[in-house]
């Protein structure tokens, strides 16, 4: 944590306040000290101490750093997936590529992938880790997340061998236990729990073994997908885990697709979060995105990316792509019907309420990060309006974050008040400020290289497991069509 005083001046705050759902924005200056922002005013009534830092936000904007609620960090260096469905993904990516990582290329995947979200203004990644293969690769990832200078919830996935597993290995256990005895070793990185699983056993093993350890442990973050019922790998987690009385910790659900209007009301009443992931729903396909009309029944909704080894890894798409979905669903409800909006119902502002303070909510983390207020985690972002995408967009600041900001221009970057991303540095320093770019792209190139070394035939195998998983799951040419 950051042990300076840091002024951030001159600079157009947007935000959310207090339970207000419409973002506000206006001039102020803002005041962090030791990683916490202790006073927000208006512009220029705060009047600079000797040894303070000074960050001149003129023509800028400082908002909350984006939250995404659902990430798998650690394949973020593969990019090759972008025409993959997601029975391919889970045959090609997590039955070839999965048992061929190890651990020096796991850091350096798990690396890129957390400096590609700082890079793009997200300081707070919940991070579904099921590379858990073998204990040396998880504390890889763990020693990436902590030097990367992120706020991680780093959740630990339980492994089985998919799809007839023999559940958790004893040392995962045991590697837990560890964890929680001596820590994560940051501030910054918080132990979760990944808890994906199929059939009576994995519940029992949840209800009586990992959900008491969890409570004992201080453990109070879980991600879980629930996807579309027609891949047939999509199980009925919500309806599982209600029927069995285990929706008493707030546990997190992932997509929701198939959600009925029954379930989305139980995940209310249990005070559960669901991540939407609109770009590889509408991708894969999961399903159509929940988000809008989730947030709007009351739900606890925060974005996320998924896999930025499919999609843009970054949280302007993922915004957009929600809005977008949602405006056109209901766009062409009214043109079937001869009719023409007066007004767009879907605002900007409720798909930036939901990629930062939506986003806390959804993992019970609203009083420390997700918007820009006294009290807060000085987790920050700097956005540019002096870029050819943002010049003019002053008169709805909300607006131009949503529909024309991209990576290019988040300029500073601060988590726990730390300055991780400067953009306006020398490009002889590079922007991050605790790695050095050109060894970490030194470092992906080369477990590149090692990991397509380790099978001889890529697109033999690949097509092999894809083969495999549709037998398996059963899926016939009647239901998995080429043509359509």
């Amino acid at each position: 944590m950051a042990s300076s005083t840091t002024l951030i001046r001159n600079g157009t705050v947007v935000t959310c306040v207090g339970t207000e759902r419409t973002p506000s924005h206006f001039k102020a200056d803002v005041l962090v000290r030791n990683g916490i922002i202790v006073e927000v005013a208006r512009e220029n009534q705060i009047s600079p101490q000797e040894g303070w830092t000074i960050v001149d936000a003129t023509d800028k904007l400082v908002c909350p750093g984006f939250v995404d609620t659902h990430r798998h960090v650690w394949e973020s260096a593969y990019r090759f997936m972008g025409d993959w469905t997601l029975l391919e993904y889970v045959a090609k990516c997590l039955q070839v590529l999965f048992p061929v990582i190890e651990a020096d290329d796991a850091y350096a995947s798990q690396m890129l992938g957390y400096l590609e979200a700082l890079n793009g203004g997200v300081t707070t990644v919940v991070d579904h880790c099921h590379l858990t293969r073998e204990p040396q690769l998880f504390d890889a990832m763990l020693d990436a997340t902590r030097k990367s200078g992120i706020r991680s919830f780093l959740c630990y996935a339980r492994w089985e061998e998919w799809p007839n597993g023999s559940g958790r290995r004893e040392w995962q256990m045991n590697q837990l236990r560890s964890l929680v005895k001596d820590g994560t070793g940051s501030d910054r990185v918080t132990l979760g729990l990944a808890i994906d699983g199929l059939g009576d056993a994995f519940y029992r093993e949840l209800k009586d073994d990992l959900f008491p350890f969890a409570k004992e442990s201080g453990i109070d973050v879980f991600s879980t997908h629930t996807v579309s019922k027609l891949s047939g790998i999509g199980p009925d987690t919500i309806g599982q885990l209600a029927e069995r009385g285990m929706l008493n910790q707030p546990i997190l659900f992932v997509h929701c697709n198939d959600m009925t209007d029954s379930e989305r009301d139980t995940l209310i009443a249990a005070e559960c979060g669901i991540s939407s992931t609109p770009e590889i729903e509408l991708h894969m396909p999961l399903g159509n995105p929940v988000a809008l009309k989730a947030d709007e029944a009351g739900a606890r909704v925060g974005l996320g990316v998924d896999c930025g080894s499919v999609v843009s890894g970054e949280m302007f798409s993922a915004m957009r792509s929600a809005l977008q979905y949602q405006r056109g669903v209901e766009n062409a409800s009214l043109h079937s019907q001869g009719k023409f909006p007066k007004h767009l119902n879907r605002k900007a502002g409720d798909v930036f309420r939901m990629a930062t303070i939506g986003g806390a909510r959804a993992i019970h983390r609203e009083h420390l990060i997700g918007s820009v207020e006294v009290g807060k985690k000085a987790d920050l972002i700097l956005i540019n309006t002096l870029t050819p995408a943002m010049l003019g967009g002053e008169r709805d600041p909300v607006q131009a974050i949503v529909m024309h900001a991209s990576v290019a221009d988040v300029e500073i970057v601060l988590v726990d008040g730390e300055v991780v991303v400067d953009k306006t540095r020398p490009a002889s320093q590079g922007a991050f400020t605790r790695v050095k770019w050109a060894e970490e792209v030194r470092r992906v190139r080369d477990s590149l290289e090692r990991v397509k070394a380790r099978i001889s035939d890529w697109d033999k195998a690949e097509e092999a497991g894809y083969t495999r998983i549709r037998n398996i799951i059963g899926l016939t040419n009647e239901v998995c069509v080429e043509k359509y």
